[in-house]
């Protein structure tokens, strides 16, 4: 593994940390933020009621950065890739990352917003549901089966929480939250695979 390899799998790692330290701060230094009341956008709105300048720049500015530094990660997942397909979960990735640091760009009630959450959980549904095709292809399968349980996980969540109500109850950031965990899980989880697993050493 080279250089900059090294660092693009650091990157990964580092964007994991950053953004939830950021998000979980917010909701700390909230006067009034409530995780069965309110979504964790209301934290990045200077209108509403349970934000306040650090949480603004805490919440948006997390994503935004996470995003950002995520990009990097895409480096050693396109040329580790062992077959076309794990390669084509590589630009779904850097779309769902794009819709992560959009959300910070654009916070609620923006009109972009909406469409920047939907990109980032969906396109983070799509690039890890890509890879373990992938990863299934090349032999990997005990990971494939681990990376499509939790996308199965993922899927639970929503389904869970959408049949209590729809997304206008109240306590919206459980979802988002557990979502960004799991998303967050399988980034460290083929951080470590590329650092010091079996990817760490180039293919045959």
């Amino acid at each position: 593994m080279n250089e900059y390899e090294r660092v693009s799998g650091w990157s990964g790692v580092v964007s994991v940390a950053l953004t939830n330290a950021a998000i979980l701060l917010a909701t700390l230094a909230s006067p009034s933020f409530s995780w069965t009341t309110h979504a964790l956008s209301n934290l990045g709105y200077s209108g509403d009621p349970v934000a306040t300048p650090v949480t603004t720049l805490l919440f948006d500015g997390g994503l935004v950065v996470g995003g950002v530094v995520g990009l990097g990660f895409g480096y050693v997942l396109w040329v580790r890739s062992r077959n076309v397909v794990e390669k084509l979960a590589v630009p779904l990735f850097g779309v769902a990352l794009l819709g992560m640091a959009g959300v910070g760009v654009f916070p609620y009630p923006k009109a972009l917003h909406a469409p920047s959450a939907m990109t980032l959980y969906l396109g983070t549904m799509a690039a890890m549901t890509t890879y373990g095709v992938g990863n299934a292809l090349a032999g990997a399968r005990r990971r494939a089966a681990g990376t499509v349980a939790l996308v199965g996980l993922h899927v639970g969540v929503w389904w869970w929480w959408l049949s209590g109500g729809g997304l206008s109850r109240g306590g919206l950031a459980v979802p988002e939250m557990l979502g960004a965990l799991l998303f967050s899980a399988w980034v460290l989880w083929t951080a470590r695979w590329h650092l010091v697993g079996e990817r760490a050493t180039p293919a045959a």
